[in-house]
């Protein structure tokens, strides 16, 4: 029996107690709780509650999700799960449901022309859109004006005005400011009541500007602009960790999707609520700044008709943080999905996959990580536990809302086992593998043996001795002999560092293919269909740490870019247009970030081309990598250097100084595995891993395909060969009977 059965049946078999709030519809019922498992559907749930309340059974109902109290609302299909959505819920969530700010069902009345019922949601419009226009003609006096919505229309533009006017709009729970087109949005830290069906009604179809700044208006300009115009759209979104980008990028997902599906819940959106939880486990982690923070960028882009319809999305992502894997800073965690894997197994999936808690991990307990030893002997990895526990977190649910979520995705059971178990459980126990010399000629031995035994037969299925060679020794070829020479200590920590990332490099590409395949439609490999879209790039915000190293340099680099693109646009071009078209302007001075950027990526001279170079030459270190920066652009302004002897240097970026070490740049920079070691793997008799390691996963998909259309049409022969014999066997059996039944007859 799979060791996963009695946890999931568990969980299948439950039955769950749904509180659907009736509303106007049963005035003297708060809430009904109606008894659903895992796959009762909306229908059945309906069909209980009018049975529940007596409700008129000629009357069309539905249900609507609420993602928190006064939240947007989403419709639920009639074969929709209510019970898989609610187990998407934070944890929170489910254990205070009878608070003010709860994510709920409501019951809601379909009105004849297909939208829904929603009371005194029209006259509120009405009485606000009265409100507004007898203000206009002066017959209401205006409202006092102690804030601008818009920071262009400050009498008095300066940083003084400007911070106190987002300030004063922030004391008044007003987290939107526009600037131009360009929307400011403030985190509040906590949920308001502005993203309900009203909010999304108002903002539909209306032009920018008119109404109190809102994310919604973003996203319906972009929508309306795209069908009017026939040409694709991009939202970008930036701003420091911790600001709320990825909220920001959720709100803009699922108002595109609602303006298209007219509030009910689409095929595409609800992949996209699966995979929200999915890319979060393996892609986000507890840093110094925010307990989620999103270590990778991503470019999320929603396809559409002609007519306004959505035909699918396709998730892009960017620069994934793998130094994390094995490295953390202070009051820092691995990527969650480990945290989860380990609180949430079964006791004989801890059993069946050596499992331990996360401080007894090499790669889970990097935060007070004792200096490397320059010896073999005392060498040793220990460390003292940091920051496993985050307030307020169950690590239990949500390790049961990911299996839930990548089963909403797509991903097969069998698939969940390799991934969660093979996959995370060969990187996680690798970890405790640590290479031990003794000083005798060419011999070795591993440190805690029964890993690498365990690796090998538990994950990697190849031969002990074949793995225990490739992370201690390389080979090297020179004229009519072959070499086969050890690591050092620091070499071999590296190729099993660049091992596991590579890895999980691997998993996380794996995953987003699969999310994008279970988004596409078909129609859009259909060439003669013609398509718009919509893009949202999420990308990492500005950092700067007590510590950046590579990671925090490509990040800004990536901003730096973003900031010269705002810049070309805002200022320098449409300063450009208006002088051609003889508008009397004064040129408004900004900050070119020009400069900086050729500093790090101009050719041939730049950073990361200086970086290249070292990164090619065996005998670089980090102090000939710093050389080489100081020589070529110590006269450059946008760069310094300390004026201790501290192997580091600082860029004036756009946001400020930033100071970064040079340890670990080359390795960082060409980080891979070695060739030996990728051949090795896929040697694997494990086909999920042999399949994913240095294999493009879109020629595995397709032979994956492929293998499955050769399956089906073996099968589907195998099936007429039988009826054909069933169809056979009964005749002759027809036969048979009328024959005795015409001998047996009297005539």
């Amino acid at each position: 029996m799979n060791i996963n059965d009695g946890g999931r049946r568990r969980f299948e078999d439950n039955e769950h107690t749904l509180r659907i709030y009736p509303g106007t519809i049963s005035e003297e019922t708060i809430y009904c709780p109606i008894p659903a498992r895992k796959n009762s559907t909306a229908a059945e749930v309906i069909d209980s509650l009018i049975n529940k309340l007596h409700l008129d059974k000629t009357k069309c109902y539905v249900l609507a999700e609420v993602k928190e109290f006064g939240g947007e609302e989403w419709i639920l299909n009639p074969t929709d799960c209510p019970v898989q959505r609610m187990m998407l819920w934070p944890r929170m969530a489910l254990e205070n449901r009878l608070s003010g700010e709860d994510y709920r069902f409501l019951l809601r009345e379909k009105n004849l022309d297909g939208s829904i019922h929603y009371g005194s949601l029209q006259s509120w419009l009405r009485v606000t859109e009265e409100r507004r226009r007898m203000m206009e003609r002066g017959f209401l006096p205006q409202p006092q004006q102690k804030d601008f919505d818009d920071l262009c229309s400050l009498p008095d533009l300066n940083e003084k005005t400007l911070l106190e006017n987002l300030r004063n709009r922030f004391k008044h729970e007003k987290i939107y400011t526009y600037v131009g087109s360009i929307l400011i949005a403030i985190n509040p830290f906590k949920f308001l009541p502005i993203y309900n069906p009203k909010y999304v009604k108002m903002y539909d179809n209306h032009q920018l500007g008119k109404l109190e700044p809102h994310i919604y208006a973003v996203a319906d300009v972009a929508y309306h602009a795209m069908l009017q115009r026939k040409k694709n759209q991009c939202i970008v979104i930036s701003g420091e960790s911790g600001s709320g980008k990825t909220q920001s990028t959720n709100f803009l997902i699922h108002h595109l999707t609602a303006l298209s599906q007219k509030g009910f819940a689409s095929g595409v959106e609800q992949i996209i609520l699966g995979a929200g939880p999915v890319l979060e486990a393996f892609g986000n982690a507890k840093t110094a700044h925010n307990n989620n923070s999103s270590r990778f960028g991503k470019f999320i882009q929603v396809n559409y008709q002609e007519t306004g319809t959505v035909l699918g999305a396709y998730v892009e992502k960017y620069l994934l943080e793998k130094s994390r894997l094995v490295y953390q800073e202070h009051n820092e965690r691995n990527y969650h999905v480990f945290y989860y894997l380990l609180a949430g197994a079964s006791e004989e999936e801890r059993l069946a996959f050596h499992l331990k808690q996360p401080e007894e991990y090499h790669y889970l307990n990097q935060i007070t990580k004792k200096p490397l030893r320059q010896s073999w002997d005392d060498y040793c990895f220990d460390s003292e536990p940091d920051c496993f526990t985050v307030e307020g977190e169950d690590l239990r649910h949500d390790f049961e809302r990911l299996q839930l979520a990548m089963e909403m995705v797509g991903f097969l059971p069998k698939t969940r086992r390799h991934i969660i178990h093979y996959w995370l459980c060969s990187i996680v126990n690798c970890l405790p593998v640590c290479v031990h010399y003794k000083v005798v000629a060419v011999f070795f031995e591993i440190c805690g043996c029964a890993y690498l035994s365990k690796l090998t037969m538990f994950y990697y299925f190849v031969k002990e001795e074949m793995l225990f060679e490739a992370l201690v020794t390389r080979k090297t070829v020179t004229v009519g002999e072959k070499l086969i020479l050890p690591y050092k200590l620091a070499e071999a920590v590296t190729v099993r560092n660049s091992m596991a990332k590579s890895l999980y490099s691997a998993l996380f590409d794996w995953i987003v293919f699969r999310i994008n395949h279970a988004l596409m439609n078909s129609k859009d490999l259909e060439q003669n269909t013609k398509t718009l879209s919509i893009g949202v790039l999420d990308i990492f915000g500005f950092e700067d740490y007590e510590n950046n190293s590579f990671e925090q340099f490509c990040i800004n680099f990536a901003n730096e870019r973003l900031q010269h693109y705002f810049n070309q646009h805002i200022f320098k071009l449409e300063q450009e247009e208006y002088r051609t078209e003889g508008i009397s302007w004064h040129n408004i001075d900004y900050i070119d970030n020009t400069c900086c950027i050729n500093l790090i990526s101009k050719k041939p001279t730049g950073l990361l081309h200086l970086l290249d170079e070292e990164s090619n030459l065996p005998e670089a270190t980090n102090q000939t990598l710093l050389d080489k920066f100081k020589h070529q652009h110590e006269e450059n302004s946008y760069i310094e250097f300390p004026a201790v002897m501290e192997p580091a240097f600082i860029i004036k970026h756009y946001a400020g100084k930033v100071k970064y070490g040079v340890k670990d740049f080359r390795e960082k920079n060409t980080d891979h595995m070695r060739p030996d070691i990728v051949a090795l793997l896929r040697s694997s008799k494990n086909a999920f891993i042999s399949g994913m390691i240095g294999i493009d996963p879109v020629a595995i998909f397709r032979w994956s395909v492929l293998r499955a259309f050769f399956r089906a049409m073996v099968a589907f022969r195998e099936a007429g060969k039988r009826h054909i014999q069933r169809k056979t066997d009964y005749n002759v059996y027809e036969l048979t009977f009328i024959s005795i039944l015409e001998n047996t007859m009297p005539f």
